[in-house]
């Protein structure tokens, strides 16, 4: 097969939740995406706005993330979910760019469009990138911990055990000795992500759910 050599990226989702049928489509087409059958990858990144996710993103992997300019202020720059073919990358890998979290421009009382986002990263990606400022870690809104919590909660629910891989990326390491650092991230992760009662048991189905089956979380 042959590969396509430049980055194609398209808007999957609006700011609005509606999904880009159109745009998905032509994204199939011109990265000739049919043609991997199940061969492939998708890789999504998530974390507090204006925290360098498509930034990490451009970076990591050839592709052309629409980022902040620092000099114009901080402000929301990706809206809705995003997506993009890696380049040059095997097998062929899909990066997926989400609106950022506890952003000023939805306030803070409307989360759902997070949560659904989020929700639906977990579900079709096989590694999610958790975007985290060091200085925000042992915090609890800014650490983004009651979201997450929550939508690990409704996916246990709602799909069936699947692997999935959550990466968190710790930014801007600050003073404070890794040594410190670890521990609290780790109790976190635990408290957050892999204790969740209300997901152990299915009243509807009456199956006993497990504490994120076929998950890790790499610190």
């Amino acid at each position: 097969m042959a590969e396509i050599d430049h980055c194609c990226s398209t808007q999957l989702i609006d700011g609005e939740g509606e999904f880009n049928v159109v745009g998905l489509d032509n994204f199939i087409r011109t990265t000739k995406l049919t043609n991997c059958g199940l061969s492939y990858a998708v890789v999504a990144i998530m974390g507090p706005q204006s925290s360098g996710k498509s930034n990490l993103l451009n970076h990591l992997f050839p592709t052309n993330f629409r980022e902040m300019d620092a000099f114009r202020g901080r402000s929301q720059t990706t809206k809705g979910i995003w997506i993009a073919n890696c380049v040059g990358i095997d097998p062929f890998t899909v990066a997926m760019d989400l609106e950022g979290t506890d952003g000023r421009e939805r306030g803070e009382d409307d989360t759902t469009f997070e949560k659904q986002s989020a929700l639906f990263a977990l579900a079709i990606a096989d590694i999610v990138l958790i975007n985290m400022w060091c200085h925000d870690i042992g915090r609890e809104q800014a650490a983004n911990k009651p979201l997450l919590k929550t939508v690990f909660q409704v996916m246990m629910r709602l799909f069936s055990p699947r692997k999935t891989t959550q990466l968190f990326v710790v930014r801007d390491k600050t003073k404070t000795p890794l040594e410190y650092l670890e521990p609290i991230l780790g109790e976190d992760i635990q408290k957050s992500f892999f204790f969740c009662p209300a997901a152990v048991y299915d009243g509807a189905n009456g199956d006993a759910g497990g504490p994120l089956t076929g998950a890790r979380s790499d610190l």
